[in-house]
């Protein structure tokens, strides 16, 4: 978690580098050190580092050094084509040799989506290629989407998606009886 004293230092340092351009008042920290409550310290401090050598004008808000801190702690994921390339090889195996996963869990998600092995050795390559790529950039979207949210809005938002999986598992158990 980003600590007060760190917070404060970062809003000093912005301070310092954009003179006459950003202003802190009292309660400025207690507000920033409030949005950062999942980044750690030195996180921090880089991507407030990384935020003042790519922009000439000081920040709105905190967003934009929380987009970076947030980039920074992402591990690197293969883009599309680098994912499609490892399904092909994947499914180029053959079944006597041992499979081994995958290099990443949205590899795997995204290639058990569109349908696995069978839809991959399918004759229509480029429309099976463009559902993998859709699929597996909207996985990366979501879990990017995730990573934005505070702490508490995703334990919130988990709590909503178990109630309504357990309303839908109701709804469907009330559709087999009729």
């Amino acid at each position: 978690m980003a600590t007060v004293e760190k917070v404060i230092l970062i809003l000093k340092a912005l301070s310092d580098y954009y003179i006459g351009k950003f202003t802190v008042n009292s309660k400025t920290h207690i507000m920033w050190q409030g949005l950062m409550p999942d980044i750690p310290d030195d996180i921090l401090e880089l991507a407030t580092k990384q935020y003042m050598r790519e922009n000439d004008w000081p920040p709105n808000g905190a967003a934009k050094i929380i987009e970076i801190a947030n980039k920074l702690m992402q591990p690197k994921l293969p883009d599309w084509s680098e994912a499609w390339k490892e399904c092909i090889e994947y499914i180029n195996k053959f079944s006597w040799e041992q499979k081994e996963g995958f290099s990443h869990p949205m590899i795997e998600e995204a290639y058990n989506r569109i349908g696995n092995w069978d839809n991959l050795q399918s004759d229509d390559v480029p429309m099976v290629r463009a559902q993998f790529r859709q699929t597996y950039e909207q996985l990366i979207h979501r879990a990017e989407s995730e990573i934005k949210l505070l702490p508490e809005a995703r334990e919130v938002s988990e709590k909503y998606r178990i109630g309504v999986s357990e309303l839908a598992k109701k709804l469907e158990a009330k559709n087999e009886l009729y």
